[in-house]
């Protein structure tokens, strides 16, 4: 029997946003790599007869590195009121008024100090240099032009995704339990971003991404920001609850039902079902395979007879998981979510859009080991 979920108030520092720079950032690291062009085609395909700006991101930086990402640009974006902004335009001038004000002494606790150090080295020199800065622009713009349509037709699909996320926050699953921990620097940071989010100190951000589906991280002074494929809720639901949605398949025919509560009553053999509900034996057994399959009937031999009860334990953990998956939209309890495996990462809305790989993303997205690259297979 359903009851009414008590939802206990939590802290307003929690919220989601789709992010127009950090989808950029996954494009902009596509466009550098020639190798993650193989592993996403469709993203590859933005650049077909464009190589020269591949070329010219590859480039830009000049600074001699496979690795190039372009985590400043999130990090600027920030600075100037528009790491949550969709309007192209207004990024732009956000990025471009920011660098004149940024701090070259920012605090990145997301970053190890070679990154921090190449970040603010790269505000200096488009603080500088005025036709660097117009040509960082006219990069950002000609490398979000082709995709820009697409995903502002997206916002709606990207919103929600972030919405479900913070709802299920609001409901009681713990941040532990949402944020995907893959690297040392956030596993360490995890205690400290736990306490000041929840003492409403440290301002916490989820950024659904539509074009990319691993984990990002990203910190600076008073935020938090954590981003995700838009398609990894959806998807790790769509897994915890296969199971649920067999077994409830299993008793949603009325016959089947009706023998699970008969067997719940009093343990009986195949023949003594199709007596008491006046059905042939081959029918009464066929739906005692379904509901055995499902794991909500067991079977013992007794004196050369099998004998067929139904499982409670079964029964009452496939109501206590369909309470869980309707009620806290989590599909386990925060007990489950600390003491089982992680749900494989979902791939990305596109196509292609792999979860794992060596490949390096944006400066902030986590791998087991760094916080500069991804989770890895």
């Amino acid at each position: 029997m359903f009851t009414e979920e008590t939802v206990t108030a939590r802290p307003a520092s929690v919220t989601a946003s789709p992010s127009l720079v950090s989808d950029l950032s996954w494009l902009l690291s596509v466009a550098a790599r020639p190798s993650m062009q193989a592993r996403y085609p469709q993203l590859a395909e933005m650049f077909n007869g464009r190589e020269d700006l591949a070329d010219r991101v590859r480039g830009f930086w000049g600074e001699g590195s496979e690795e190039t990402c372009f985590g400043e640009m999130q990090i600027l974006a920030h600075h100037g009121g528009a790491l949550a902004e969709t309007d192209p335009d207004v990024v732009w001038r956000a990025i471009d008024s920011a660098v004149a004000t940024v701090p070259l002494d920012l605090d990145m606790p997301s970053e190890d100090a070679s990154e921090r150090e190449t970040y603010l080295d790269r505000f200096r020199r488009l603080r500088e240099s005025p036709e660097l800065l117009r040509e960082y622009l006219d990069l950002l713009r000609e490398v979000w032009a082709p995709v820009d349509d697409m995903w502002q037709q997206a916002l709606p699909v990207i919103t929600e995704a972030g919405r479900h996320v913070v709802a299920q926050y609001e409901r009681g699953r713990s941040l532990e339990a949402l944020i995907p921990v893959g690297c040392d620097i956030l596993r360490d940071r995890m205690p400290a971003i736990v306490s000041g989010v929840e003492s409403g100190q440290l301002e916490l951000i989820f950024v659904p991404c539509l074009f990319f589906g691993t984990s990002m991280y990203l910190e600076l002074s008073g935020l938090v920001m954590i981003g995700t494929g838009v398609g990894q809720g959806d998807s790790a639901a769509r897994a915890r609850t296969e199971s649920v949605a067999k077994r409830l398949k299993a008793v949603a025919e009325p016959t089947r039902l009706a023998l699970l509560h008969s067997l719940a009553t009093a343990p009986s053999t195949v023949g003594e079902l199709a007596v008491l509900f006046r059905l042939a034996q081959p029918t009464v057994s066929m739906h005692v395979k379904v509901l055995r399959q499902s794991g909500l009937v067991r079977s013992e031999r007794v004196g050369g007879r099998l004998r067929l009860t139904a499982d409670p334990a079964a029964v009452e953990a496939l109501l206590g998981e369909v309470r869980r998956a309707v009620l806290l939209g989590a599909g386990q309890d925060q007990d489950a979510d600390a003491a089982a495996p992680a749900a494989p990462a979902a791939a990305g809305v596109m196509a292609g859009a792999s979860t794992t790989g060596s490949d390096r993303m944006p400066a902030t997205v986590v791998e087991s080991t760094r916080s500069g690259e991804p989770v890895t297979a």
